[in-house]
């Protein structure tokens, strides 16, 4: 994936529609390209019009390598300012560090739009675990048990 600091990504849901993304910081001092993604749950379609979006939209601070992105998986769509996170303190270039993968940051991005459980990992707490603000669960989130049941 070709981005640099500040670009706004889509990153895809369930339903056909995309939700709102920005690249806050990229580290290539490894054999990876480590970015710091803050995940908004601004639902976006294709057409929709982007603009910057403040602190208070930033739901969850997610670090992943995006050399394992494909190209054009993720739309880019923007470049806008930064929002200021105090606590956003990640270090990009640590070992420790976390980068997770694709699949799970859709995973979680469909779960803040409830088209997704909320408690469909293994850990029930994973999704709430990535939040910036644990204890305060998206309005929009279902459980499975709230999901529809298929068909026996």
């Amino acid at each position: 994936m070709q981005a640099q600091v500040a670009d706004h990504i889509l990153i895809p849901l369930l339903d056909g529609d995309y939700t709102l993304a920005q690249i806050a910081r990229l580290d290539d001092t490894n054999d990876d390209l480590r970015a710091l993604l803050y995940l908004t749950s601004r639902q976006m379609t294709l057409k929709s019009e982007v603009f910057a979006f403040g602190s208070r939209d930033v739901k969850a601070v997610i670090a992943t390598d995006l050399a394992l992105i494909p190209t054009n998986h993720w739309e880019i769509v923007g470049y806008e300012p930064i929002p200021d996170l105090a606590r956003a303190a990640v270090d990009l270039t640590s070992d420790d560090t976390t980068l997770h993968d694709q699949s799970v940051i859709e995973a979680f991005a469909n779960a803040l739009h409830g088209l997704y459980p909320w408690d469909g990992f293994p850990d029930a707490d994973f999704f709430t675990n990535l939040l910036r603000t644990p204890d305060k669960l998206p309005s929009r989130i279902r459980m499975s048990a709230d999901m529809p049941q298929p068909d026996a």
